[in-house]
């Protein structure tokens, strides 16, 4: 058995600091496990698709887009009669659209008194802002979403999100932003990359509210290039 040179060891510095890293990835994992061990697993239990808007010219000419894929999702309601539900749509644009470097601004309006829900992180409002293309390429569409929402004696809920749609966009190039937030509604800017788009453009928003009344929403898009404007709109509601 021969001895070890001692220069070959690590320094006793660099093992505590990785040894404190690695204790605070495991704190902070089963932190994230006692959260979901303890939320309370909700289901949807109303859907209600949200009509497809009218097909508009976008400006310019080559093409024309809509508000489809819309969706309304409700739970039950809590022991105080609060709801959680959310609002999914993607907007379409059709290839060959002259909408290089265009604006599109998307907003969903909910009635008064109808609260946007709280995730364990943020406000659930969907992608998350970003001036960087690279990000929104890589936000994922989670397989569930983990809700500051009382229910069945837990103050965190748990629902299912994956079933929405695969990506909030199916280009490269997109950004997207967050204007400054107004009680009521969501917005997302998304700013279209140079170009004549190859094939259809698909951007998702999604958005989670807390109501005691019957869950409703409307949604808008408009886009803005040098050509002009053009504007499509939907909506539905829940009764009960």
């Amino acid at each position: 058995m021969s001895l070890k040179d001692p220069q070959s060891r690590p320094p006793r510095g660099a093992v505590i600091v990785v040894a404190v890293g690695l204790l605070a990835c495991l704190a902070a994992a089963l932190l994230t496990n006692e959260d979901l061990l303890g939320a309370a697993q909700l289901e949807w239990t109303q859907t209600r698709e949200i009509p497809d808007s009218k097909r508009v010219e976008v400006p310019g000419g080559g093409g024309e887009m809509r508000l489809s894929q819309g969706q309304l999702r409700v739970t039950e309601p809590n022991f105080a009669g609060y709801k959680l539900y959310r609002v999914s749509q993607v907007l379409e644009i059709g290839a060959g659209t002259q909408v290089g470097q265009a604006r599109i601004k998307c907003t969903t309006t909910v009635p008064k008194n109808v609260i946007v829900a709280k995730t364990t992180e943020r406000r659930a409002a969907f992608p998350l802002s970003t001036s960087d293309e690279a990000k929104l390429q890589k936000q994922e569409v989670k397989e569930n979403l983990l809700f500051e929402f009382n229910a069945r004696g837990s103050a965190l809920s748990l629902l299912e999100y994956e079933d929405v749609f695969d990506e909030y966009t199916n280009i490269d190039g997109v950004k997207v932003e967050w204007p400054p937030f107004h009680p009521g509604r969501e917005e997302w800017v998304w700013f279209l990359p140079k170009g004549q788009p190859e094939e259809d453009i698909e951007l998702g928003f999604v958005s989670v509210w807390r109501t005691r009344k019957a869950p409703a929403a409307s949604n808008t898009c408009t886009l803005t290039s040098e050509a002009g404007t053009a504007t499509v709109r939907t909506g539905a509601a829940v009764s009960g």
